[in-house]
């Protein structure tokens, strides 16, 4: 069978219109070859001879059926991708139980210019689709390919997210390829004449608000063979996006696990349930029996309850964009699972309004393997399993999200901030390789910015925490997995990112972002007070990402591009200190809110600073900090040996803690100390990474790449008594446990399987 090719060529700047005119599409940055600009090129020969099929505007669902005639068909391969959500369908047979398909990706062109903050930059744009051998499902005859397709992120009519822009109506590209018994090859691929379609019973779709189903006159055989279509609607054709279809590579959205919701209260024809913990996924309804009689049933979700019971709304987005299902019963409905079908919901509570109940809810998210485990009690403990909770939840298309339910965006400073967590607990080597092209997509190919959110949907943040991520996630996911093709692959946008950091600063201090924008630092401290300067926070990230793109280089034997990262990145710690740096005190910026462990970090300050950061947080035993700003106050005590005071803070009690937000009854790390917005951000929980490398203390031997050589060093806290936990490397499985006698005395037992070697042991 004929198999998809995919063609990369380097091609000169100046000729990329013309390669676009001939079905090519950019992807990554610029960059110098020869004293030349020049960029990649790639083209995908998958859908060269389908149409794309496009629907009413004003229908968010569509059910598609496409027809056409076989025989002595030995062997057929369907590619198909539909755009925003597709469920496919080959003569009446799901072919997939997967969800959410295709993930939302930087589709295509839009224009970004009227945007809450505008966007000027040329972006990369991909479509990813799926392949299936539908050999077993060939008939001689008549068969059909059908298609059940709603908004997503492509499509949706109601989006509320800072003025961007849809890409597009509902879209279906398909190309079926089979052989008969002499080996001859047919395609049939996606056009208007032999495809029809008519509105689905899920009457409307959007992300951020709900769907409606009604199924009076539902026909459960829409994508057989044997229904008759006639009456159904032709679609129209629209040019192919300009933009490079991708077999898709990574583990899909599925469902996961089953809650059984508690009813709590029942009150005026309504019930409330709860599932105990915020939760990723959806509800499946059952009607009371309908006696031929249609039900309606209303569901509304929210992670907290008001004083009198009610929902509260605030935290998942408000009243005005409040999550809800409407669903429209008859007796058909019997036999089979009513849900909805192109989004998920997030939240602890659902209400549910209605002749009906809730069976169960199903969660769903990527399809990400947990790999670690860790049990020792007390807040620590509980610190793990919200972080696992919230990170779950917020994986989606395999992007790392903000919160699964307010924005569902896939912010570069939560994601790059919390990817050695997320790597730590969960095997993200597939998930990340797909977010690391969608931070590539998501650059400017001339200037090297990075969004911040990726794929780009709009959202506010900083050059350094969040455009860091071009550097950061692909350095980190090198170290974690021993896979140098993540460096290959970004390197150029790693070279962009340095430049576009260098281009927006000042005597060697990052001062500002794109205009028009946000220039944050740090995000997020106690109360939402930043005092902490943001050049300070912004070139703090230029000296950590010079350093890892120095050590890139080297790894790809690049001397040259070594040694320019190395001395800038002394020019840089020398402007820092210059600006930021109080001699007399050896402290930078007052010490506020984790400074001086900033400064440490990086290698810049003296001993006094250390001093100093220590004495403070003995005394203050709490945080002041930020996002970025506690993730690097607990790393940095951990590697001063300040082992019982990075405990004492990760486990305090006092109002600014993650026992305060554990004691807050969602199971979640919030987006807030306070939780007054967000309950469900994984960006706090990144020191969530620390408990498999300081408390258990695994980690790379000599900071080598992969598990295939380690050390186990557990941090000494006095207080940990039994600490146990395992962790599933690509290399073999660790096991450490740890217990702590009255007297102090440790003993640590450590077992491995696989091809990992403990150096210390």
């Amino acid at each position: 069978m004929r198999s998809v090719k995919e063609e990369h060529v380097i091609i000169p700047l100046s000729s990329l219109e013309e390669y676009e005119k001939n079905g090519y599409s950019h992807d990554g940055v610029v960059f110098e070859e020869n004293g030349e600009k020049k960029i990649k090129a790639q083209k995908s020969d998958v859908f060269i001879n389908a149409s794309a099929l496009v629907f009413d505007r004003d229908v968010s669902a569509v059910l598609t059926r496409s027809t056409f005639f076989a025989k002595n068909v030995k062997k057929a391969v369907l590619r198909i991708t539909a755009l925003g959500y597709f469920e496919p369908y080959f003569n009446g047979v799901r072919l997939s139980g997967d969800m959410l398909m295709p993930p939302k990706s930087d589709y295509r062109a839009r224009d970004l210019s009227h945007c809450a903050y505008p966007i000027f930059d040329t972006l990369s744009h991909r479509i990813y689709y799926y392949e299936y051998d539908v050999s077993s499902l060939m008939r001689e005859g008549k068969n059909v390919v059908a298609a059940h397709i709603g908004a997503g992120w492509y499509a949706d009519n109601k989006n509320p997210a800072e003025d961007m822009p849809r890409w597009g109506d509902d879209t279906l590209i398909f190309s079926i390829v089979y052989e008969d018994e002499n080996g001859n090859e047919t395609e049939i691929a996606s056009n208007t004449e032999n495809t029809r379609w008519k509105m689905s019973f899920v009457r409307s779709t959007s992300l951020y608000y709900g769907e409606f189903h009604d199924y009076n006159n539902y026909d459960e055989n829409w994508a057989s063979p044997e229904l008759d279509d006639g009456s159904w609607n032709v679609p129209k054709e629209e040019e192919k996006p300009l933009t490079f279809f991708q077999k898709a590579d990574f583990p899909a959205d599925r469902p996961c696990r089953e809650i059984i919701p508690a009813e709590i209260a029942s009150y005026a024809g309504r019930k409330l349930y709860d599932l105990g913990e915020i939760a990723s996924g959806f509800p499946v309804v059952k009607p009371l029996d309908p006696n031929g009689r249609n039900i309606r049933i209303t569901l509304r979700y929210a992670d907290r309850l008001k004083p009198d019971g009610a929902l509260d709304l605030h935290y998942t987005g408000g009243e005005w964009r409040a999550q809800t299902d409407c669903f429209v019963f008859r007796p058909v409905c019997k036999s089979f699972d009513v849900h909805a079908r192109f989004l998920w919901h997030a939240s602890r509570y659902i209400e549910l309004t209605g002749e009906g109940y809730i069976e169960k809810f199903v969660t769903l998210h990527t399809d990400a393997k947990r790999v670690m485990e860790f049990s020792c009690g007390g807040t620590l403990e509980r610190i793990f399993k919200a972080y696992v909770n919230t990170q779950l939840a917020n994986l989606h298309g395999c992007i790392p999200s903000d919160c699964p339910h307010r924005e569902r965006l896939g912010y570069t400073g939560d994601g790059q901030l919390a990817c050695g967590a997320a790597m730590s607990v969960f095997d993200m080597r597939e998930v990340y390789r797909k977010w690391m092209r969608d931070i590539r997509d998501c650059q400017d190919i001339h200037n090297g910015h990075v969004q911040h959110t990726a794929p780009f949907f709009g959202g506010g943040g900083g050059p350094g925490g969040w455009g860091g991520a071009a550097v950061i996630v692909p350095y980190r996911y090198y170290k974690f997995y021993n896979d140098v093709s993540a460096l290959e692959l970004s390197y150029n946008s790693m070279k962009a990112y340095i430049g576009y950091m260098l281009d927006h600063s000042e005597n060697g201090i990052v001062t500002h972002g794109e205009k028009g924008g946000w220039c944050l630092g740090d995000w997020c401290p106690p109360n939402n007070k930043i005092e902490i300067p943001p050049e300070f926070v912004n070139t703090y990230f230029l000296i950590k990402c010079l350093g890892m793109c120095s050590e890139v280089a080297s790894i790809l034997n690049n001397p040259d591009d070594k040694a320019y990262f190395d001395s800038l990145c002394e020019t840089e710690k020398a402007a820092l200190t210059r600006e930021f740096f109080v001699p007399s005190t050896g402290s930078f910026c007052g010490g506020v809110q984790g400074a001086d462990a900033f400064a440490i970090d990086i290698g810049a300050g003296d001993e006094r600073t250390k001093k100093n950061l220590v004495e403070k947080y003995s005394q203050l035993l709490t945080f002041d900090t930020g996002i970025f700003g506690t993730d690097i106050l607990i790393r940095t005590l951990f590697s001063l040996g300040e082992t019982s005071l990075a405990y004492k803070l990760l486990t305090n009690e006092k109002e600014t803690s993650f026992f305060n937000m554990l004691e807050g009854g969602t199971n979640t790390i919030w987006e807030n100390w306070d939780g007054c917005d967000s309950l469900c951000h994984p960006m706090f929980g990144a020191v969530a990474e620390y408990f498999l490398s300081e408390i258990l203390g695994v980690k790379r031997y000599n900071d080598k790449p992969g598990f295939s050589e380690i050390t186990v060093c557990p941090a000494f806290i006095p207080e940990l008594k039994n600490v146990k936990g395992s962790f599933e490397s690509p290399e073999g499985r660790i096991e450490v446990d740890i217990t702590t006698d009255d007297n102090g005395e440790r003993k640590v037992n450590v077992k491995t399987t696989g091809n990992v070697k403990v150096m210390n042991a």
